[in-house]
């Protein structure tokens, strides 16, 4: 009888860990009226024979309200650009926050942006319902749509360890460019989500098409993002460019 009931607690113990492995997770926002984060997009190059750059900028996003439909109406807002070059021996450095920069004037560019909020709509999947527009008129397209409280758009059905789905998104540097992306969710652990992604930006003209590999954190309870980062070669003098999505730490 002891042998049997070993035996039985083993089995049940294999169809608990079964069972496990294949929690349905449903992966959409939420959050309340009122909610504040701070992300942080970065991009930097690193190994290029031609030099390297980092730039940063710094932008506020705040839920203004949540509609029935669980839809946000959400106001982001640029507070803070920063941009480093060091190639072919020039020199190039820009802080809004600061009166002296060596941008040659490329920080008036940035101004129009900076402390401008803009005011948009997502749906609780994060799909953008009513794009980014300033409260004060810009010049130009400046690519607002980079700029979300989170950087992927969730699947809508219920998903578990292993799920795929796909998108095509616009380059937010050359709109005529696009980047295929493919996501896979690979589950929950220590309260975080994890989702990897596998993009294949467009190229044009003498440029090749890029490869991109990445991986989004997420908060597993409100989906809000813990880290973002995606990496690609960069084709014209060799290297790596490295994109981070990070909330906001002190001493930034």
């Amino acid at each position: 009888m002891k042998k049997i009931s070993i035996l039985s607690i083993s089995l049940m113990m294999i169809v608990s860990c079964g069972k496990k492995d294949a929690q349905k997770e449903n992966l959409s926002l939420n959050l309340q009226k009122g909610f504040e984060q701070t992300l942080i997009y970065s991009t930097s190059t690193e190994g290029n024979g031609n030099g390297g750059m980092n730039d940063a900028t710094e932008v506020k996003y705040t839920i203004d309200s949540v509609d029935r439909d669980s839809n946000y109406y959400m106001t982001g807002e640029i507070v803070r650009m920063t941009y480093n070059q060091k190639m072919f021996g020039e020199e190039i450095h820009y802080d809004s926050r600061e009166s002296s920069n060596s941008d040659d004037g490329m920080g008036e560019e940035f101004k129009p942006m900076l402390n401008n909020p803009f005011t948009f709509k997502i749906d609780k999947y994060g799909k953008i319902l009513e794009k980014q527009k300033f409260t004060k008129e810009v010049p130009n397209d400046l690519h607002l749509d980079q700029y979300n409280i989170i950087p992927v758009v969730f699947p809508k059905e219920t998903v578990e360890s292993g799920f795929k789905w796909q998108d095509t998104t616009p380059n937010p540097i050359v709109k005529a460019m696009s980047i295929s992306n493919n996501y896979t969710y690979k589950g929950i652990k220590d309260n975080k989500i994890e989702i990897t992604v596998n993009s294949k930006l467009s190229g044009g003209g003498m440029m090749k098409d890029s490869d991109i590999e990445g991986k989004y954190i997420f908060d597993s309870k409100t989906k809000t993002l813990v880290s973002a980062e995606r990496n690609m070669p960069v084709q014209i003098g060799g290297g790596k460019a490295t994109f981070t999505i990070t909330p906001k730490i002190d001493g930034f």
